[in-house]
C-alpha cells in the first residue's frame, strides 16, 4: 500500500470513529441527564453521576451543586477515556435563582434536541414560549472545542455556562500518541 493510500485509510478510519462518537454522545445524552436517566453510585463524593453504555462505548456525566453546577462528561471507548467535556461558569444568574427548576426543565428539553453535527450541548437555538436557548461554538470541533450556552427569559439572561471538549490521546508503550480510534 502506498503512503497516500495509508493516509487516506487512516483518515477514513478517523472520520468513521468521530461519526460514531458523535452519534453515541447524542444517544447517551438522551439516556442520562437530559432524558431523566437514573443516577448511579458516584465515584466522586458529593457529586451526582449518570452513566450509559452500549457496546465498546460508555459515557459518565458527573456534576456537583445546583444553582452553579460544574461538571464533566467522559466518554470511554473500549474501556479507556477517549473524549471529555467540562462545563461550568455562572449557571443561574444572581437574582433569578427562583427560576432554576423551570430553567433546568427547559434546558433538558433543549438538550434532547442535540444532533450529531453539534453533539456538545443543545442546538444553536431553541425557543419555547418566552424562553430562548442559544449555543455558540466559539472555537474548534468535536476533537477540540470551546463553547458557550445561554438561556434567556423575556430577553433577560437567566442561565449561562461555558465548556471545553475534546479528544483524549494516550501514549503507547513506546510513548508515542495512541489515537482513540486505534484502541
Amino acid at each position: 500500500m502506498t503512503l497516500e493510500k495509508e493516509n487516506q485509510a487512516e483518515a477514513e478510519t478517523r472520520n468513521q470513529w468521530l461519526r460514531e462518537l458523535s452519534e453515541f454522545i447524542v444517544e447517551a445524552n438522551l439516556a442520562t441527564w437530559a432524558g431523566d436517566g437514573k443516577e448511579v453510585e458516584p465515584e466522586t463524593p458529593d457529586y451526582k453521576e449518570l452513566e450509559y453504555a452500549r457496546g465498546n462505548w460508555s459515557l459518565r456525566d458527573r456534576y456537583t451543586g445546583y444553582f452553579r453546577a460544574p461538571g464533566m462528561t467522559t466518554v470511554r471507548y473500549k474501556g479507556k477515556p477517549a473524549w471529555t467535556m467540562q462545563y461550568g461558569g455562572r449557571g443561574m444568574t444572581e437574582g433569578h435563582e427562583e427560576k432554576a427548576k423551570p430553567t433546568y426543565e427547559f434546558l433538558k428539553k433543549t438538550l434532547q434536541r442535540v444532533s450529531p453535527d453539534l453533539p456538545f450541548r443543545g442546538p444553536k437555538e431553541y425557543l419555547e414560549g418566552n424562553r430562548r436557548y442559544a449555543f455558540q461554538l466559539l472555537h474548534g470541533d468535536i476533537t477540540d472545542a470551546l463553547w458557550k450556552e445561554e438561556i434567556t427569559e423575556n430577553g433577560i439572561l437567566t442561565f449561562t455556562q461555558t465548556g471545553l471538549a475534546g479528544l483524549v490521546i494516550h501514549r503507547d508503550q513506546d510513548k508515542k500518541p495512541l489515537l482513540p480510534w486505534k484502541l
